[in-house]
Formats: C-alpha cells, structure tokens, sequence
C-alpha cells in the first residue's frame, strides 16, 4: 500500500478545525503531519481534542522536509506570503478560497508555482458536490437546452464567523460578503459559462466591507445571451440555492454539502417534478465529504504529476472577477432585501 500523502495544515482556525483535519483524518490517502500555527496553544488544543501527535510549530518552514504538501487555511491577506515560502521551496499548496487578497497576489503565487515546479490547488470544495460535477456535464453537453437566466442565492444573519476576526477587515478578507458567501458560486459560475461579457455590482459597502450586494451577469453567446444575478446578505435569511431557467424548463440545484442531485421541471409540464441523478459511478463516493475529496483530488495532483480539478489559473480567474466587480460598485439601497425575504427569489 502506498504511503500517506504526509500534509502541514497551515492555520488552526475553524474552517482547518471543522472541515480540513477531520477531512484529513478520515482518509487512508493522507496523513497529518503537522499543525502550524503563530498561536502555539490553539495547535496543540486542537491536536489534543483530535487525539493527534503531529509536529506543532509557528512556521511551516519548520517541517520542510517532512511533508508532501500544505493546506493554507490563513487570513485571505497571508495567503501570498506562506503560500510563496512552500512553492519557492517546492513543496505544492492547497490554497483556501480565495486564492489571494489581490488579483496581483494571486499573480505572483500562479507565477512561483510555475517557476518552481509545484502544483498550486484552490479550496473551491463547492466544485466537488456531486450535484455540481453532474450539472457541469449536463450544461456542457446541453442537455437541458439553451440557457436563458440564472440566480443564486445565499443569506444568514451574521454569516461566517472566524476566530481571528479578519472577515470584518476589508484588507484581510479582500472584500466583505461577495466574497465570504458569493466566491464558491462565482468560480462554479465560471466554470460552467467562461468570464462573463459584462457585469455590474451594487453593495452597501461604506469602507468596509460590505454585508449586502446584488451582481448582475451577462453573456454574449453564439446560440443567445442570457444573464443571471446573484444576491448575498449578512443581515437577512434568504433561501440558499441555484436556479438556471432554459428554454425547455427550469433547473433547481439545493446548496448544500451532501447534495447530490438535480431538480428539473420542463415547460411542457410544470406540475411534474424529475430528479436528476448519475446513474454511473459517480467520480466520488457519495458518502464522501467534499473536504475529503478536494484533499485527495490535491494528493493525486501532486502524486501523478497532473492538475488538481481547481488550479491557481482558475483561482486567478476569481480574483479578476471579484476586482473587477469591486471595480463597478454602485451604491445598493439599504433596504434591498425587504422584498427578498418575503417573497424569494426567482
């Protein structure tokens, strides 16, 4: 049997404690090799309440050598600096969303990838739900017809919460809600239909970042254009979902981890409700977490010498989308959602 692909997790906050070392600990494929993190107490609580003996050090230089690859859970601002110290020293890195704080940072962590030989993975773990891989096939092969409109959805009171706080600095998050809730469906955006033609942000961002925005899309395609909004909030409950209309109906995806199937209602007959799955072997196993499986998508990357699913271009490509959103802010009227949060969206 192959030997464990040997990690560093490079940050010890909620989304390393509640998604990547449990992810981690649950597959044959990997082993956790070392925890890395400036406040020495919170690694060693965490490895203490996972029942783990790994290397416990502030900097991830301290365990080159002994690990295989390095999954950056950091402030979205320190992404370049760590992520840059792995690749110059060759060691491959999975990048938590988004790939940088900057469209520039992000540059210069593709570009040392290149340079230094070493695979440069996103943490879009989004992309690995079955539902998603499905309906990326089915839209490519046009299988539910020619698109026409899309929308997506996402609102908490409150939203994300990390342990270090820096989601509520605009320097360190790189933005506020479009990026905390709305970059797992851009990139997925991006993947299905390419960058978009043209596209316009409105947010209610006063320096800060923003708790609220609304994006409109548009495509120019060879067969019709089509366009497609977005709307993210932190301070009102909005029904969590994607819902893609065509000419022959209307696809609804449920957003939610362990989804894993589509809903299609055609215009023929509305009343009847189909439900897509993969009759096949799906590319993953479905009782398999998405963390699980982005983790060893990445291992195979490196181990096989091929690119991860989500790589530092499309990363990239993120970045591009969201500066240039951030770009063409226009104010948004504070009470936006009133209407939202009564009637949905459609």
């Amino acid at each position: 049997m192959p030997k464990p692909f040997r990690l560093a997790l490079v940050g010890t906050g909620m989304v390393t404690r509640s998604s990547h070392l449990p992810a981690a600990l649950a597959s044959d494929k990997l082993e956790v090799v070392a925890l890395v993190d400036s406040v020495r107490k919170r690694a060693k609580e965490l490895a203490r309440w996972y029942g783990i003996s790994p290397y416990i050090v502030p900097r991830v230089q301290d365990v080159f050598g002994d690990i295989d690859g390095a999954v950056i859970a950091t402030p979205n601002d320190t992404h370049m600096s760590v992520a840059l110290a792995c690749l110059e020293a060759g060691v491959p890195t999975l990048i938590e969303k988004p790939l940088a704080s900057t469209y520039a940072e992000g540059e210069a962590i593709v570009r040392a990838g290149r340079q230094y030989g070493a695979v440069v993975a996103v943490g879009y773990m989004v992309r690995f739900r079955e539902n998603i891989l499905l309906l990326g096939d089915l839209l490519k092969d046009g299988y539910f017809g020619t698109i026409r409109r899309f929308v997506h959805q996402a609102g908490t009171v409150g939203g994300w919460s990390s342990l270090s706080s820096y989601h509520l600095s605009r320097k360190a998050a790189g933005g506020g809600v479009l990026i905390v809730n709305g970059t797992h469906f851009l990139n997925c955006m991006l993947h299905f239909w390419g960058y978009p033609d043209d596209l316009v942000l409105e947010d209610d961002a006063q320096g800060g970042p923003e708790a609220n925005c609304l994006a409109r899309f548009r495509y120019r395609t060879m067969n019709a254009p089509f366009e497609g909004v977005v709307l993210y909030s932190k301070t009102t409950e909005l029904p969590k979902g994607i819902v893609i209309e065509t000419d022959r109906g209307i696809v609804q995806l449920a957003d939610s981890d362990d989804a894993d199937s589509i809903i299609f209602r055609s215009h023929t007959y509305p009343e009847v409700k189909q439900t897509v799955r993969r009759s096949g072997k799906a590319p993953y196993p479905l009782n398999m977490n998405v963390f699980q499986r982005q983790l060893e998508d990445f291992a195979g990357a490196c181990l096989e010498g091929r690119r991860p699913m989500i790589d530092g271009d499309q990363g990239l490509m993120s970045l591009r989308l969201h500066e240039e959103l951030y770009a063409r802010r226009k104010s948004l009227r504070t009470d936006w959602y009133s209407d939202l949060s009564a009637n949905g969206a459609s």
